[in-house]
């Protein structure tokens, strides 16, 4: 029977390790390479993530030690290895997977993405005595004419000669019914878990091609296309009939209500400063003051005003000073002038992304 799950989305039989942890916030995100041997028009890679660079989660990552400090940050269990394809950058991938499993125990979950094409039994063995779980195949469904797709067809079958959970994972596009019940019944033959279906999405690189493809959204305020979800659930009803595979259909709510969320709050409690305030939806909460000269304004907030310096902290790269929500809004009604003062909710990422700022009068 097709359920609906506690984090907006629909499964039938049991959710794979990879998702059982995702969805409560608590798989970092390792962004190994841009680079990839397809060029699929519903790509979300913003530009600047199709080069070869690597990410843990929105951190630039420079050197093993930062995928690490992100990973305690966010007090991860697991780790979601993804691309581009990550083996395209294959002794890379091999090397942050192992010093993960060292560095925080067997237990820590990894789970992969790949097209397939890349996935030769050399390769897939380097993944596997690196301390790989779970690997998901994303070949190229939709072009199934291409020689590319026949290679990673013949590739996915050798990783049934390793001890790991394998399935697949393909977006829900309007009108390819048949290509992703041939996948199923393909990954049912040859003794996979599960398939994962996501509900499709634009994004702003992808918008334009898609509308152009006849797609379209299913609201002004939502990213995800029409007609996905609903193809997705037809597919796991027929799925659940025909096969033995364990299907997961992740739907965009799931994504932005639940798993960021969840994995926020993990975040927040572990960065936020003294002064912060971590909100439901894990975002940081505070005051901020600005004024062209921080070193003045906050001599003049510690000595005039007799605020605790405890309480004040100057960031430089803002350009601003920081300080208890209630603390900025009694000085903003107090202090007259050039100083301007607001209220801002952060995300509690390496990025810092603001969501909100409230002027203060």
């Amino acid at each position: 029977m097709v359920r609906e799950t506690p984090y907006f989305s629909y499964a039938v039989r049991e959710l794979p390790k990879g998702c059982q942890l995702c969805v409560r916030g608590e798989k970092l995100v390792l962004f190994t390479t841009g680079a990839c041997p397809r060029n699929c028009f519903y790509c979300p890679l913003s530009p600047w993530r199709r080069g070869d660079v690597v990410y843990a989660n929105e951190r630039p990552v420079k050197k093993i030690d930062d995928v690490i400090e992100e990973t305690m940050i966010q007090e991860a269990r697991g780790v979601g290895v993804t691309g581009g394809d990550p083996l395209a950058r294959l002794d890379r991938t091999v090397e942050y997977i192992r010093v993960l499993k060292e560095t925080f125990g067997e237990d820590f979950h990894v789970h992969l993405y790949t097209t397939g094409a890349l996935a030769t039994k050399k390769n897939l063995e380097k993944l596997y005595d690196a301390g790989l779980d779970e690997i998901r195949f994303h070949p190229d469904l939709f072009n199934p004419n291409s020689k590319l797709f026949k290679v990673e067809i013949e590739n996915i079958k050798n990783a049934f000669d390793f001890d790991w959970d394998i399935g697949g994972e393909i977006p829900s596009i309007p009108g390819q019914f048949e290509k992703m019940k041939w996948y199923a019944e393909f990954l049912d033959s040859l003794g996979a878990k599960f398939l994962n279906v996501n509900e499709l999405e634009f994004s702003e690189v992808t918008l334009k091609t898609m509308l152009d493809m006849g797609y379209q959204p299913v609201s002004d305020e939502s990213s995800a296309i029409k007609g996905s979800l609903e193809l997705g659930l037809k597919l796991l009803e027929w799925g659940e009939e025909n096969t033995s595979l364990s299907y997961h259909l992740c739907t965009a709510k799931l994504k932005d209500a639940v798993q960021l969320r969840n994995r926020l709050r993990r975040m927040a409690k572990n960065v936020a400063k003294p002064y912060m305030e971590v909100t439901e939806d894990g975002t940081l909460r505070f005051g901020i003051a600005e004024y062209d000269d921080l070193d003045e304004l906050y001599r003049f907030l510690v000595e005039e005003a007799e605020v605790p310096e405890e309480w004040l902290y100057i960031n430089r790269e803002k350009g601003r000073i920081e300080m208890p929500e209630e603390v900025a809004v009694e000085l903003a009604e107090a202090i007259e002038g050039d100083v301007k003062f607001f209220i801002v909710e952060e995300y509690p990422t390496w990025d810092r992304l603001e969501v909100e700022r409230i002027p203060l009068p």
